[in-house]
C-alpha cells in the first residue's frame, strides 16, 4: 500500500497510514523518473569541498516493511524496518536501500511477546557513485498492556559507512515512529521505523 501524503510504500498495512491516518493506495502511483544528478566521484568530492569539506542531508522513508509471528498460547512478536531512504541536496541525491536485517525475540511472564527488528546494513547510490553503511547503535525498548498483551520496539539510531575512499559517512535517526496492535486474544505486536534521518557526508 502507498501513502501520497507521506510519499512512503508501507508493506504489511492496509486501509490508513500507519504515520498520517491518510486512505492509502494499492501500489505506487505512475511518475515521470527522477534525474538523480549521476556525478563523477572526482566531481562529487569537489562538489563536497565546495560545501566546506561537509554537508548534511535529511532523508525520508520511502519504504518500510512489517511483519509478525506469533508462538503459543499467547505470544505475538511484532517486526518493522525502513526498508528505503532518499534525500537531495546541493545537487547531491541520495537512495539507500537495507540489505541486512537484525531480528531478535523475547519474552515476559506470563504471555508478553517482544520483537525487534532495525536496519543492520544498508547499500545504495550518492548521486550514482556506490555506499554502504553497518549499524553503530542500535536501540531496543518494550512495553504491554492489560492483561497479557507484548509490544517491542527497535530501530538503528546511528550507522557509519563511506563511499569510496574519500568520503566517510553518518547516517542518525531524527524522527521514529512507533505503532502497537493486538489480535484477540492477546496476542501484541510492536513496531518501530526510522522515518526520517539526517545523513552527514564528510571528507577525509
Amino acid at each position: 500500500m502507498y501513502c501520497t501524503n507521506c510519499n512512503c510504500e508501507y508493506q504489511g498495512w492496509h486501509g490508513k497510514c500507519p504515520t498520517c491516518r491518510q486512505p492509502m493506495q494499492d501500489g505506487k502511483p505512475l511518475e515521470q523518473d527522477r534525474i538523480n544528478g549521476h556525478l563523477e566521484y572526482s566531481s562529487l568530492v569537489e562538489l563536497i569541498k565546495q560545501e566546506g569539506g561537509a554537508l548534511e542531508m535529511e532523508l525520508s522513508a520511502r519504504e518500510v516493511i512489517r511483519n509478525k509471528s506469533t508462538r503459543f498460547p499467547w505470544l505475538g512478536f511484532g517486526y518493522a524496518w525502513t526498508q528505503k531512504m532518499s534525500g537531495e541536496i546541493a545537487g547531491i541525491h541520495v537512495e539507500l536501500t537495507t540489505t541486512d536485517v537484525g531480528k531478535d525475540r523475547s519474552w515476559a511472564f506470563p504471555y508478553r511477546g517482544h520483537g525487534y527488528a532495525w536496519q543492520q546494513a544498508m547499500e545504495g547510490w550518492i548521486s550514482g557513485n556506490t555506499c554502504n553503511l553497518e549499524a553503530s547503535k542500535v536501540t531496543r525498548k518494550r512495553s504491554y498492556s492489560f492483561p497479557y498483551s507484548g509490544y517491542g520496539f527497535a530501530w538503528t539510531e546511528e550507522m557509519n559507512g563511506d563511499c569510496g575512499e574519500q568520503i566517510r559517512l553518518l547516517l542518525t535517526a531524527s524522527q521514529v515512529v512507533r505503532k502497537q496492535r493486538w489480535v484477540f486474544p492477546y496476542f501484541g505486536f510492536g513496531y518501530a521505523w526510522v522515518d526520517e534521518g539526517v545523513l552527514s557526508i564528510k571528507l577525509i
